[in-house]
């Protein structure tokens, strides 16, 4: 039986080795792509960061005053002098108006109201006229009286006559005895009748004089209650009208129980306590008078006793049931040590200020400025003013504003002085390690000089308007993009802070108007930072025109990270020379050497002086120019659009920025 080729046993010529393997292509990419990765890290790594570069600076620089505080940034803080003086122990209470008297002027008789003799509001006298009633129907009751008494007086009269006979013809025994004993009796009659009579008369005259209504007290009148014409009677429940005394006039406060003791024992020393008035929200000053006297008794239910003040009212400041704020001035502390309040701090072990102090650096030795805290114990305090009671002498410098960022040790900077930036030498990066493995040495100075450009191109310095950014060089830096950026890098931003500015700068390039800017940053900057950047762009101005280039802060400073800073949140002055600048541009952005970070500053003077139309006719004229990349003319374009007095301070300007080159 013959083999078959497919059997088993069938011979090794028919036997076919497999084909070769071949790597797929995509492994091949994946490694080259781990290289690439790889190398990166390397690069990343070996690079040092410039935050760990700067974290490492702060960090020898010392210990607790690390961060806000630290010794690297100094904190701009706001001083006062602790000084020595009296301050006022007084006692603050709520009270109302209280008028001496309170008069509702009622009429004593019935009868017709003829007429009203004063006016509304009017001040009068006690014993002025104020009303008259109809007197007709009380002459006439007189006139009654008056003849019921001379009738009664002829009968008394002829009574004592007849008395007179009796009696002589009694003694004669021409009559009985009774019948003058009856006689005697009749003229005691006629006598109380005339008497009556004149009673009468009395109450007749005394009806006559209600007619005429009086002012029973001297005050102000209020609103007329009845108007002439009306019949008015003696229990008429509103009255005429109600007269108010208000010179002098009374307040009537409550204070706690608590403080009895202390009023009670300077009122049995004979001293008058003075009393404030003060309107409603504590600020205008209403009347000054004294303490009256205190109420008899404490309310249980408020533990309060009532006290009333009396206040001379000549021009009625103090107006009846005015609610007002009472101030007693009970003591005075003499010669005591007294800070501003807002020096005091409150912690969890009590009472503290910041002092100002001076420490020698560890490392360098140098004397510099810092923050001490020092526990106190306080006393009275008058508002704005504390008195200091332990821990603090006459002369002391303490903290006032700032103090929130501050830990014992810390470093700070005090108003009005400018601090001194080291040179930070750049750290070598991974790129200039692999060139100094071939022998070439980075330029330190182009790296320099690029810093300063890229800070002036990043802080907005060159703009629309302004000169060229790119190829400016060195000068670049110096210029107002580059100034304020190292200007804002001292001022100790926070994150929010810097978060913000960021926000309004990628708002106004987003939109292309830059108008009002300033003013937004300027309002998200503290008050102590605002007048550290007034006072380094003062410094910075000085050195620019005396040509001291270390007046001004290094364009290489390190900024905040993370914020790209505009210009200025305030314009600089006229006759800075970085701010005088021609405002048209000379050449396009990008081109040869202009005027540098000083463009800036010169469209910022210029477009502070231009009303909102202005504006849009210059922003207008330079986004053509850019269009068509011919900037020739635009300087006449923009002058045509100007008017007469903004010529003469663009001319000015000029002159300046002429006379600051001269120096």
């Amino acid at each position: 039986m013959s083999e078959t080729p497919s059997s088993p046993a069938a011979p090794s010529a028919f036997y076919r080795a497999p084909p070769p393997r071949q790597r797929p292509p995509w492994r091949t990419w994946l490694w080259i792509g781990v290289a690439i990765v790889v190398a990166i890290l390397a690069a990343v790594l070996l690079t040092p960061h410039p935050d760990q570069h700067a974290r490492g600076r702060g960090g020898a620089g010392g210990g607790a005053g690390g961060g806000a505080g630290g010794r690297g940034i100094p904190t701009v803080v706001g001083t006062a002098t602790a000084v020595k003086g009296d301050i006022p122990i007084t006692l603050g209470a709520l009270g109302t108006v209280t008028p001496e008297a309170t008069v509702t002027v009622q009429s004593q008789i019935a009868g017709t109201l003829e007429t009203v003799n004063f006016r509304e509001g009017q001040m009068v006298k006690k014993g002025q006229l104020l009303a008259e009633v109809d007197t007709r129907p009380y002459v006439v009751a007189l006139a009654q009286a008056e003849g019921a008494l001379a009738r009664d007086q002829a009968t008394l009269a002829n009574a004592e006559l007849d008395l007179k006979r009796y009696q002589t013809l009694a003694k004669q025994d021409s009559v009985s005895g009774q019948t003058v004993d009856t006689q005697a009796a009749l003229v005691k009659q006629d006598e109380g009748t005339v008497k009556t009579d004149q009673a009468n008369i009395a109450s007749a005259k005394l009806n006559l004089t209600y007619c005429h209504i009086i002012a029973p007290v001297s005050g102000r009148v209020g609103l007329r209650q009845v108007d002439p014409g009306n019949y008015i009677t003696s229990g008429l429940a509103s009255g005429v009208v109600v007269i108010t005394e208000i010179d002098p006039i009374d307040i009537v406060f409550t204070l706690p129980e608590d403080n009895v003791p202390q009023v009670q024992a300077r009122v049995a020393q004979g001293v008058t306590l003075p009393v404030t008035a003060l309107d409603r929200t504590g600020a205008i000053t209403l009347a000054q008078g004294s303490l009256l006297t205190l109420d008899n008794q404490i309310d249980t239910s408020t533990g309060t006793v009532k006290a009333k003040a009396r206040f001379a009212n000549p021009n009625g400041m103090l107006f009846p049931n005015q609610f007002v704020n009472v101030n007693l001035l009970v003591n005075t502390l003499k010669d005591a040590v007294i800070v501003p309040t807002q020096a005091v701090r409150h912690g969890s072990k009590g009472d503290y200020v910041f002092t100002v102090s001076s420490a020698e650096d560890d490392f360098t030795g140098q004397s510099h400025t810092v923050a001490k805290m020092v526990m106190v114990k306080l006393g009275p305090s008058d508002g704005d003013r504390t008195s200091i009671a332990t821990g603090l002498v006459a002369g002391d410098q303490v903290i006032t504003d700032g103090g929130d960022r501050l830990t014992d040790g810390a470093t700070i900077l005090l108003p009005g002085h400018i601090p001194s930036m080291p040179h930070v030498k750049k750290p070598v990066g991974f790129f200039d390690w692999i060139a100094g493995l071939f022998g070439h040495k980075p330029d330190q100075t182009a790296a320099a000089g690029g810093s300063g450009a890229g800070a002036a191109s990043s802080g907005g310095g060159a703009s629309d308007a302004g000169g060229s950014t790119a190829g400016a060089g060195g000068g670049g830096g110096q210029g107002g993009g580059g100034r304020m950026q190292a200007m804002f890098a001292q001022l100790d931003l926070t994150p929010d802070q810097q978060a913000k500015i960021k926000a309004i700068r990628d708002a106004a390039q987003a939109s292309g108007d830059r108008s009002g800017m300033r003013e937004k940053i300027a309002d998200v900057l503290t008050p102590a930072q605002k007048a550290k950047l007034a006072q380094l762009r003062a410094a910075a101005q000085s050195g620019a025109q005396s040509g001291d280039s270390s007046a001004a802060p290094a364009s290489g400073t390190p900024t905040a990270p993370g914020v790209g800073m505009p210009p200025s949140p305030v314009a600089p002055p006229p006759s800075a020379p970085d701010s005088a600048a021609a405002p048209a541009p000379q050449a396009p952005a990008g081109g040869p050497g202009g005027h540098g970070g000083g463009g800036g500053g010169a469209r910022g003077a210029m477009m502070a002086m231009l009303t909102d139309d202005q504006k849009a006719k210059v922003k207008a004229i330079i986004d053509a120019a850019k269009a068509s990349g011919d900037f020739s003319g635009v300087r006449e374009k923009i002058a045509a659009i100007l008017t007469p007095e903004q010529k003469a301070k663009l001319a000015a300007m000029r002159a300046a920025q002429a006379a600051g080159g001269d120096q």
